[in-house]
């Protein structure tokens, strides 16, 4: 078994680590495939590092699709590993569909995810929602999480709207992020600052955010926008991707050269 104390002393993700001992203990046990719920792709990359000396066990992280940014991690002994098109095939989610007319009362990914959090389901089920122009969204949710969502009405704000559950191959994929570096000049290296410009996000938004901790800086959440940012700093906005400080420069005239790396 995994010596949970261990590996969470350093982790900046303790909660998520310990889930994935937790079914990681499972998988030992049981010579079965268990999955974590689903977190940040990036997140998933993180906390496997700190597994990657561990022999006895293999991960594999998946979230519907290639470009998802919200996945699950599969653990399975080192000694048991299944075909990843198995996998693939056995993912423990199905598609869901949200049908309404949003034409006149625009409604963003944040929204929709919102609805199902309020309807009883929990964060932690639900992977990525994307929006299909102003019919409503499609997403990505927990098989154990569906069956009173199937066929019903709910209202966001003022707009009725039906869920249907699909099957994950029934669904419009939406194209992935791509990499992009962003240059900008800012007046400091605050942390609102460089996140309003990265994320494209209005300061006043950001700060919002970042005060309702939403915002991670190297993994550890932080709620003061006032945080002077370094190179290397890597920033993560829920629901909106991540960014990293390539390079800071002062200029002639006192303000700062900012490249990031947005992905």
């Amino acid at each position: 078994m995994i010596d949970l104390k261990e590996i969470l002393i350093n982790s900046n993700y303790k909660k998520e680590t310990e889930e994935l001992i937790n079914i990681a203990n499972l998988a030992y046990k049981h010579w079965e495939t268990y999955w974590t719920g689903f977190n940040s792709t990036y997140v998933c990359e993180e906390i496997l590092k700190d597994f990657e000396n561990l022999n006895d066990f293999k991960f594999f992280i998946y979230g519907g699709f290639s470009s998802s940014q919200r996945s699950r991690i599969a653990c399975f002994r080192g000694d048991s590993i299944p075909e990843e098109d198995a996998l693939k095939n056995n993912f423990p989610a199905q598609g869901i569909k949200i049908n309404g007319n949003f034409l006149f009362d625009n409604a963003t990914q944040d929204d929709f995810r919102s609805l199902l959090i309020e309807n009883g389901v929990n964060q932690s089920k639900v992977g990525d929602i994307w929006t299909i122009g102003d019919r409503g969204a499609q997403g990505i949710i927990d098989n154990l999480d569906i069956e009173h969502l199937d066929e019903k009405i709910f209202y966001l704000r003022d707009v009725k709207v039906k869920i249907n559950v699909l099957g994950i191959d029934e669904l419009q994929i939406p194209s992935g992020r791509t990499k992009k570096l962003v240059n900008t000049v800012e007046a400091s290296t605050r942390l609102d600052a460089i996140a309003s410009a990265g994320f494209r996000i209005s300061r006043t938004k950001i700060i919002e955010r970042i005060e309702n901790g939403m915002l991670r800086l190297n993994g550890s959440k932080v709620n003061k926008p006032t945080i002077n940012l370094k190179i290397g700093d890597k920033l993560e906005l829920e629901n909106k991707g991540f960014i990293e400080i390539l390079n800071l420069e002062i200029t002639k005239r006192e303000r700062w050269k900012v490249k990031l790396l947005r992905k």
